[in-house]
């Protein structure tokens, strides 16, 4: 029978079977007897591949990034044979018993130019095969079958995928199956035919046809799951299906398992104890402990000594809070809140299927409430007195949970997205949130009424006038913005006197420094409400001469007046920027400040000193104690408690080995896996699931559970499970990555030489206007033609070269040893973590200058490399100068989408209609950076996501034709990015997008080009570049038949001067 494991990515070669199981590379006689474990570094190795002569296996190390590793079947040592940094790697197969053939984009500009290169076993360079950059490959019997512009993902992983990287067939250089309509994959040589993977009849399956493309056979008939994964040893061909192995002994056999029986198996599904690493907190009343959410569970967690007890006991246990209480004298005024104490804790659990209410204390059995009533929680918080519970609901509702009787109340609810930042006064009469509106966000706030207490009870110590503002009755919601701007984060200061929150409604421009535009740089400030009509602003003078406190304390009961809310609102005295979590603590507030690429920065404002004061830098996330005078910070590295009124206060790092914490991986998986289907149920962009009956399919897999034995086996099962939803942008990736330093870069081509030296072939200049493409070489007195003899003092192997010697190396400096000539001397450089950066500007270079020849200097070239902030730079760094010309090219091939393509379509719509002349400068275009005559766009199956609406803009818009091949066709946008129970990450398919000129059809089809031309192995062999030709092409006849916008003749002025008779 078959196994019991999950086994994927097989290879056979007589009777002998490697395959991967439990993330390890494995062997087993073909018959069905026990199999061994070659490796056990339990790093997620990929397609393994026996050598000609049945002694070793080639692999392609799970690590990130990977490298291609080689081992003897019979045991013994492991060895490296590549080391292509950031890059990665995939094994093909073997040239012969001596070479192994993996595919690699480690000297390329762009990471899926993945191009086959031959790798000796004694680890020396190898070279590239003149093929251009391949999927897969067959290399058999002197012929040679190569599959190219195929889309990275495995096709089960998106099944039925139809856009334009399904791939592209050639043997010998000639292209086959030109019309096929289906996903290809592991094109192989069997029997005298090409044989393949497919899935144009909705199920992947083998097929194969003749050598002329004819003659199209099927050799498999699965309906349910797609075949995957198939390698042949020239007559048998082993694929995976479903975490089995299969056999297809001939092609006129039928197919059949295989058994196979995995000796001392199971060791992923082993119990195990883990490192605790903090994935949440919530503080309690006084700062003495915190529930933390550590592995999937809740502890609570003392902050110094002590002992630490698990709450949670069922489930994944998330957003953990503390609940608190009062203990009021017998003798307390009516405003006298009291004592507050710690009460139970409280947290999300899915133990029952559905997200639900858990709480508990040490020491004290848990018990659960509104089981199934929740939806799926974003937030949840409790009101001070530990009587409500807010919880907002990934649906848009707003719920009200009572934790003594589970009742859910639904207090209000949105169709714009979900509701957050929850908040409660300091006497628990007041609860405020942001609501999505429209267009925007909007601070909203409700008077909570509790049962047997009057509104107008004078013990509430809480006063609402009886003049409501228009259209919001003062038992109601209040409306306290209108949503005009993005405000969030509101929050009650320590007295709640006042209400505070973020707003987005700076306007504070600078100029763009390098086109005509206006930049709000940052826009958000904090902003305080007195509630009360009367009150002084708190940041008005005194006649006092002091400022009004609008911290703690206070005296008499809190005044509401909902008239008038808007017009009190006034900014603190900070400057704007990236604000964001705002909380009140005691005395004052603290908020978390930060900007793109920098670390996150806890700040406190005092509001009587109106100072802000840096507490900690590098925040993860933070939770104040309920009595506003500590915070727990997470940073970088470890867990603290700061004084939250001053940074020169006393703190403790939290001892965190304390936390105990036993995975079951298995029970795990579980558990992740009905998350994981929960999530997409919730989040997937339409509720329908486009058609897809998503609880049979997580029925049907479900199964698969019990085979998985390590955290790839369970990614590559959810894989397969959202890949039925036959949508873009649903990735998953996988818990454990293991990264490893990848092998240091220096920007250079080098290569071995005659003499046995490795020398410097080519230094690639550095792009000053790109931190990342710096170039390590460049200005060190390294020249091309010199050779590395040594590295740190090591002398460098004559067949491995230096990069074995750069293992680690990046942005450290390293010495080189070098002789240029008769000379030999020492240099420092700070290697690069890659290169690639480099390699493409001197890609984008090398394009126009071949423009540049073909025009006579006429046409501009511009590529956009994605759709975000590296592809937005690019553009403008040659904008103005290309657009200047009587014709451009835009070259988005490659475009790895993202969001900006609407910005770059504005760019290129603009329409000359007039000219800005003086005496000594250029004219200048009205409006600038506008183009002068024809726009030619390139694309291929690379262009991606946001590529793909870019494409589909301008044949829409008519801005000019595009050339090249049918983009990848995926623009269903990502959503969110949810971490489930295992630490697996998913991301979800949140958001189609509709085209006016493709409708639907540009997801999963792609953008189809006004001409379509290929770049054939052929062309990738002599450097050519067809489509790029094509454009220019295009752009010359195009500037025939319009005329290119130039500046009018300053003679042609009208005449100013007096008119003599």
């Amino acid at each position: 029978m078959p196994s019991r494991s999950y086994l994927r990515f097989p290879h056979i070669h007589r009777d002998l079977l490697t395959f991967v199981a439990e993330d390890d590379v494995w062997i087993a006689p073909l018959d069905g007897g026990r199999a061994w474990r070659l490796t056990v570094e339990q790093v997620g190795a990929a397609h393994p591949r026996l050598s000609p002569d049945g002694a070793m296996v080639a692999w392609q190390g799970g690590r990130i990034p990977a490298d291609v590793h080689v081992a003897p079947v019979d045991g013994g040592g492991i060895e490296q044979l590549t080391h292509w940094g950031g890059n990665g790697a995939r094994v093909h197969g073997w040239l012969d018993a001596r070479t192994v053939i993996a595919g690699s984009s480690h000297d390329q500009p762009f990471a899926h130019w993945t191009w086959a290169r031959t790798v000796p076993l004694d680890g020396g360079p190898g070279e590239r095969l003149p093929y251009g950059p391949v999927s897969d490959l067959d290399l058999r019997d002197g012929r040679t079958l190569l599959l190219t512009a195929s889309a990275g993902h495995d096709p089960a992983h998106w099944k039925r995928y139809r856009g334009g990287g399904m791939g592209r067939l050639w043997l010998d250089g000639r292209r086959l199956l030109a019309g096929h309509e289906g996903q290809l994959a592991a094109p192989m040589l069997v029997g005298g035919r090409i044989v393949f993977l497919s899935d144009h009849e909705g199920t992947g399956n083998l097929y194969s046809v003749r050598y002329d493309g004819g003659d199209l056979r099927k050799h498999t008939d699965h309906q349910d799951f797609y075949a995957r994964q198939a390698a042949t040893d020239g007559t048998r061909i082993v694929y995976a299906r479903a975490g089995s192995l299969w056999l297809l002994p001939g092609l006129d056999a039928e197919p059949q398992p295989l058994e196979v029986r995995l000796g001392g198996a199971g060791r992923g599904r082993q119990p195990f104890w883990a490192s605790p690493h903090p994935e949440d907190a919530a503080c309690d009343t006084t700062g003495r402990a915190s529930a933390v959410e550590v592995g999937g569970a809740v502890h609570w967690v003392t902050h110094e000594d002590g002992p630490v007890r698990l709450l949670s006991g069922r489930g994944r246990a998330r957003l953990p809070i503390v609940l608190g209480r009062f203990e009021r004298a017998d003798d307390a005024e009516p405003d006298d809140l009291g004592k507050r104490v710690n009460g139970p804790a409280a947290w999300v659990t899915d133990a029952d299927g559905e997200d639900a209410i858990e709480l508990g204390m040490p020491g004290s059995p848990t018990r659960t409430v509104a089981a199934g009533e929740l939806g799926q929680v974003e937030e949840m918080e409790a009101a001070p007195d530990g009587s409500v519970i807010a919880v907002a609901s990934h649906d848009g509702r707003l719920l009200l949970v009572d934790p003594e009787t589970g009742t859910v109340t639904e207090l209000t609810r949105t169709d714009h997205g979900v509701i957050s930042d929850l908040g409660f006064d300091p006497r628990s009469q007041w609860l405020v949130w942001c609501h999505p509106v429209s267009r925007g966000y909007a601070i909203r706030m409700a008077r909570l009424q509790r049962p047997g207490t009057p509104e107008d009870d004078p013990d509430s110590g809480a006063e609402v006038t009886e003049t409501p503002a228009p259209e919001t009755p003062a038992t109601e919601i209040v409306h306290v913005t209108d949503g005009r701007f993005t405000d969030m984060s509101p929050a009650f200061t320590g007295d709640g006197r006042n209400l505070v929150f973020l707003s987005l409604r700076g306007f504070e421009m600078i100029r763009d420094s390098h086109s005509f535009d206006l930049v709000i740089t940052h826009g958000t400030r904090p902003y305080l409400l007195p509630l009360a009509a009367g009150a002084p602003s708190p940041f008005a003078p005194s006649v006092e001469g002091k400022s009004a406190d609008g911290g703690d304390g206070g005296d008499g009961p809190v005044t509401v007046d909902l008239a008038g809310l808007d017009g009190r609102i006034v900014p603190l005295p900070v400057p704007d920027a990236h604000y964001w979590a705002l909380r009140p603590v005691k005395g004052g507030l603290v908020w978390c400040r930060g900007a793109t690429g920098e670390p996150t920065v806890l700040e406190r404002f005092d509001l009587d000193k109106r100072k802000t004061e840096e507490l900690a830098t590098d925040v993860h996330f933070f939770s104040v104690s309920g009595d506003g005078s500590r915070i727990v910070v997470r940073d970088a590295s470890e867990l603290r408690v700061i004084s939250a009124t001053s940074k020169n206060g006393d703190g403790v790092t939290v001892d965190l080995e304390r936390v105990r914490v036993r995975i079951d991986p298995g029970r795990r998986w579980r558990q992740a896996y009905a998350e994981a289907g929960r999530i997409m149920r919730d989040h997937f962009w339409v509720s329908d699931m486009a058609g897809v009956d998503w609880p049979e399919v997580l029925e049907t897999y479900r199964p698969w559970l019990d085979r998985v034995g390590g955290p790839e086996d369970f990614a590559d099962l959810v894989r397969e499970v959202v890949g039925e939803l036959g949508a873009s942008h649903a990735y998953v990736h996988a818990a454990r990555h293991h990264w490893r330093s990848p092998t240091g870069q220096l920007g250079a081509d080098i290569g071995p030489d005659t003499d046995g030296l490795w020398r410097v072939r080519r230094i690639f200049p550095a792009e000053l206007s790109d931190t990342a493409a710096r170039s390590p070489l460049q200005g060190s007195g390294v020249r091309a033609g010199d050779a590395i003899l040594a590295v740190d003092g090591v002398p460098v192997d004559p067949v491995t070269g230096p990069a074995p010697l750069l293992w680690a190396a990046y942005g450290h400096p390293v010495e080189l040893t070098v002789e240029s000539g008769a000379r030999v001397f020492r240099v420092a450089v700070v290697p690069l973590v890659n290169d690639r950066r480099l390699r493409y500007h001197s890609w984008v270079a090398d394009r126009r200058r071949l423009v540049r020849r073909l025009s006579d200097g006429r046409i501009g070239y511009l590529h956009v490399p994605d759709m975000d902030r590296a592809g937005w730079a690019q553009l403008h760094r040659d904008l103005s100068h290309e657009l200047a010309k009587d014709a451009v090219i835009v070259d988005v091939r490659a475009n790895q989408g993202g969001n900006t393509s609407q910005l770059v379509v504005e760019k290129l719509s603009r329409r000359i209609v007039g000219w800005k002349l003086s005496r000594r400068e250029e004219p200048r275009s009205y409006p600038m950076d506008a183009p002068r005559g024809p726009v030619v766009v390139l694309c291929d199956e690379e262009t991606s996501s946001d590529g793909d609406i870019i494409t589909a803009a301008v044949q829409a818009l008519g801005l000019g034709p595009v050339i090249g091949t049918r983009t990848w066709g995926g623009v269903i946008g990502i959503r969110g990015v949810y971490r489930l129970a295992d630490g697996t990450r998913m991301r979800v398919p949140g958001f189609a997008h509709w085209s006016e000129n493709y409708g639907w059809e540009l997801e999963n089809r792609g953008a189809t080009p006004d001409e379509e031309v290929l770049i054939t192995p052929a062309d990738w062999a002599r450097g050519a570049d067809p489509q790029l030709d094509a454009a220019v092409r295009h752009a010359l006849r195009a500037m025939e038949g319009r005329p290119v916008s130039v500046p009018p003749d300053p003679a042609t002025r009208p005449f100013r001067g007096r008119v003599r008779s």
